[in-house]
């Protein structure tokens, strides 16, 4: 029997959304590659501090995420079941490392388009100004174990470009059916839903957030403008927000009926973590009649890809400092709904489109 081949990577160094990326990304590494996938050490349980002798350790995606149907399509193991099955976890002799920094590389599957061909011209629109392809090689297909060397901080669907259409449609509902939250996390936030009744809802993100986007630090009066061009006053608004001081949205509370996770403590279990009531947050905005949040935050953007699996009447996507949303995606009629958004200078992963849940 021809021993066991692996897929392993290095977690994003970042907070959950991100972190799921990665491990989406890796997924479908894995799926295609007919490899086990190995989850790496460097992740945290909840109960564990995030920095450990001076490293950022990532939380774990199962604690929030039930990934086990996933491992009907992919095998999955232990850094430490890894490190048994090949001998020393200093053996690196046949392994073959893959660093692909964000926003630089498409991975073409099975191939590389012939140049000239339409499938080249068809992966020039989705790279948009990604200039490096890649395909698997034989060097990668022989190894005994392929290593996602850096993070790869991805939408899987953006930088994955398919030949095989069926292919593509696998993959996506690999994602879309085996990357879930967790029963606890949608039960809570379907008991909030039903409480709230008729709502829409806005992601405000701040915070340590303005360290790498100042420009979203929006003043309360200018956040409530740009929420009444999208959402009628006087209508019940679910407000999910890492601003501790609630004073903030005192403009929003004079035009609308304003709620908080907080609000909802008895529908919620008293030892629930800060993760899991960010999840619940997630879920609850994604069953609103609207939604509006936050330019480049993965958290918002995640809320709009659980509105399109959840197929929400209202799709659209569209942000509290009134940038432009995906009303943009059509214009020209571009061959892929990211390339206006990319050419106006904001980065693929700042925001989900509806390729990643059109299945």
């Amino acid at each position: 029997m021809a021993p066991t081949k692996y897929l392993t990577y290095t977690p994003w160094q970042g907070q959950l959304n991100n972190t799921r990326m990665c491990f989406e990304t890796a997924l479908i590494f894995a799926w295609l590659s007919r490899r086990c996938l190995v989850m790496p050490a460097a992740y945290r349980r909840e109960h564990e501090p995030e920095v450990q002798a001076g490293c950022f350790r990532p939380l774990d995606p199962t604690a929030c995420f039930a990934l086990e149907k996933s491992r009907d399509s992919v095998e999955t193991v232990s850094r430490k079941e890894y490190e048994r099955a090949i001998g020393s976890p200093g053996d690196l002799s046949d392994q073959v490392d893959l660093v692909l920094p964000p926003e630089t590389s498409v991975f073409c599957y099975p191939y590389i388009p012939d140049p000239g061909s339409a499938e080249a011209a068809r992966l020039r629109d989705f790279a948009v100004y990604r200039r490096r392809f890649l395909e698997f090689t034989p060097e990668m297909e022989a190894c005994r174990t392929l290593n996602l060397k850096q993070g790869v901080f991805e939408l899987f669907y953006a930088f994955f470009f398919f030949t095989q259409p069926d292919v593509e449609a696998q993959c996506k509902r690999l994602i879309k059916d085996h990357v879930r939250f967790r029963a606890p996390v949608t039960e809570a936030a379907g008991r909030i839903a039903q409480l709230l009744g008729d709502y829409q809802a806005l992601h405000v993100r701040r915070n340590d957030f303005f360290r790498l986007y100042p420009q979203q630090d929006i003043p309360g009066n200018r956040l409530l403008g740009n929420v009444m061009m999208r959402m009628p006053t006087g209508a019940r608004l679910f407000i999910a927000s890492d601003e501790p001081d609630r004073s903030f949205f005192a403009d929003l509370a004079n035009y609308y009926d304003v709620r908080f996770i907080e609000d909802f403590r008895n529908s919620l279990s008293a030892e629930s973590s800060a993760a899991f009531l960010a999840c619940v947050e997630q879920m609850v905005c994604a069953l609103a009649g609207k939604f509006m949040g936050t330019r480049l935050s993965t958290f918002s953007a995640y809320i709009t890809r659980l509105r399109g699996y959840l197929g929400a009447h209202d799709q659209s996507v569209s942000f509290t400092d009134g940038s432009a949303g995906s009303e943009m995606d059509d214009e020209g009629s571009p061959p892929f709904s990211w390339n206006n958004w990319v050419r106006s200078g904001y980065p693929i992963w700042g925001r989900e489109f509806r390729e990643g849940w059109n299945v």
